[in-house]
């Protein structure tokens, strides 16, 4: 606890801080010069100087180029916000402008648009990497697969275009063609891949018997999903299933929140979820509540596009001992966006926690390994890996 005397030291020497600051502001206005430079002069860093170069290339273009308005500031903003957030963290911090926003919000809650079916990240060194492949979509029928990097749509190199600027040109009525640019692992050269639009539907659950086993598929993880999801387990209960095969296969996440409420119907009460830590190492740990519905046996698969809010799910319930994860190895997205809302309609949003598996696994950059390894054959012309998933839990986890 300070002492009073320490107190009042304290407060004279902020007192004497900002009428020095005040002097030096009152100084530039008399004298025309920049607050920032008098202020950096006297050793006070208002902010990071390294800003003073943003603000004086801005100055110049505005002041010296032959037509004044040939830098609109808006957009000036906004290309220096997307040119800087890229380096953060490989595009998860990201930027978008207020059309960007609405338009997340709109395909969130209608669940549909007219395009191809990828979702990707942000465009970094003129490359924009796939990071969802829609189920049933165009792209997944014409080859399109996670991880692929976008070049040129049509032709024409996407280098220095916002991604909403990417999108439109990927987007467009139904039925017309699109030709992506791609570059692959594993290809020596780009390839050309063309694809016809179509209405896609944004489809969460799905659900259907094989046997004993109840499949549930999820495709993303939205608000109504824990809701969509509990009406699926309920039904499959009503038609007596011995187990529950859970699908979550190129499924990229989603909220956070909705993955939280989806482990409490496998879980009791009291379980920790996963572990969120910030920057200074505090953890977060979420447990689950009162509310299990299904307690009997249980396997969830996996591919290489299984991310963020399923790998939350998978790598409890795997920690927990309470499913058997199949297939292929996960994406592996350890961290966690929060939104910022700007006046204007844009939105920031920031890696803000990392997060570990109840057991204090590290899965970024690694992913969850399945306990069981069924990969899907490259050539194959229908779903072997689920067949071979159903039937594994068929043959192992149904009583006879």
């Amino acid at each position: 606890m300070e002492t009073g005397q320490g107190f009042s030291r304290n407060r004279r020497s902020k007192l004497g801080i900002i009428a020095l600051v005040l002097l030096v502001f009152f100084t530039g206005v008399l004298l025309g010069t920049n607050l920032r430079g008098i202020a950096h002069r006297l050793g006070i860093n208002l902010v990071d100087n390294s800003f003073a170069k943003l603000e004086a290339v801005y100055t110049w273009v505005k002041e010296h180029h032959v037509d004044p308005d040939a830098l609109d500031p808006t957009r000036a903003v906004d290309d220096a916000i997307r040119g800087m957030l890229p380096h953060v963290d490989g595009g998860y911090t990201r930027y978008e402008s207020a059309e960007e926003a609405a338009e997340f919000n709109q395909s969130t809650i209608e669940g549909k648009y007219t395009g191809v079916g990828i979702q990707s990240k942000p465009p970094t060194s003129g490359e924009m990497e796939v990071e969802i492949v829609f189920r049933g979509s165009p792209a997944e029928a014409a080859g399109v697969k996670v991880r692929d990097k976008v070049m040129a749509v049509d032709g024409q190199a996407i280098k220095g275009l916002t991604q909403i600027d990417i999108n439109n040109r990927i987007r467009g009525e139904a039925g017309t063609a699109v030709t992506l640019t791609i570059l692959r692992e594993g290809e020596s050269a780009p390839l050309n891949i063309t694809i016809e639009r179509g209405v896609i539907a944004l489809p969460v659950v799905d659900h259907w018997v094989e046997g004993d086993v109840g499949v549930v598929a999820m495709y993303r993880f939205t608000e109504t999903a824990p809701g969509q999801l509990r009406e699926a387990i309920l039904d499959l209960k009503e038609q007596q299933v011995a187990a529950i095969l859970f699908d979550l296969r190129s499924n990229g996440g989603g909220l956070l929140y909705s993955a939280q409420e989806i482990v409490d119907f496998f879980l009791p009460a009291g379980e920790v979820i996963v572990r969120e830590v910030d920057r200074y190492g505090v953890e977060q740990v979420p447990k689950t509540k009162e509310g299990t519905i299904w307690d009997g046996p249980l396997a969830i698969l996996l591919n290489g596009g299984s991310a963020s809010a399923s790998e939350v799910v998978a790598g409890a319930l795997q920690d927990h001992d309470r499913a058997i994860l199949l297939g292929e190895v996960s994406f592996g997205k350890g961290t966690v966006q929060v939104p910022y809302p700007m006046t204007d309609g844009s939105r920031l949003w920031i890696t803000q926690y990392r997060y570990l598996t109840p057991s204090g696994r590290d899965i970024n950059k690694k992913g969850l390994t399945p306990d069981v390894i069924i990969e899907q054959p490259e050539n194959a012309q229908v779903d072997e890996q689920l067949q071979q998933a159903v039937k594994y839990v068929k043959d192992n986890m149904v009583q006879k």
